[in-house]
């Protein structure tokens, strides 16, 4: 179990960076490789962090970084995802989707 040692190390020394939030977000990655889910970035779980889950947090404590990270659904990048293609998909004309309409 050497992951839980890596992140039962970070906490004893308080010691908590980006660099370890990186490292964390790694790990979820990773796990969602193990379920074969290969499409998940670690990009796209930072950006569902920063821009959904703590969009309002003015602090968070470590302990709230490392739970909100590893207890991460795959249902929540995928509705994240799919609220921004939307949202995308919004500020565009038809023309943009010329080569998905068929003639």
């Amino acid at each position: 179990m050497e992951i839980v040692g890596d992140i039962m190390e970070m906490a004893i020394n308080h010691k908590f960076s980006k660099y370890d939030m990186r490292f964390l977000i790694k790990l979820k990655v990773r796990e969602f490789k193990k379920q074969n889910i290969h499409n998940i970035s670690e990009k796209q779980i930072e950006e569902y962090l920063l821009n959904i889950k703590w969009k309002n947090q003015d602090t968070l404590s470590m302990c709230d970084i490392i739970d909100n990270i590893m207890s991460l659904q795959v249902s929540d990048i995928f509705d994240y995802l799919s609220i921004k293609v939307v949202k995308e998909a919004s500020h565009l004309s038809i023309q943009d989707f010329n080569e998905f309409i068929s003639k």
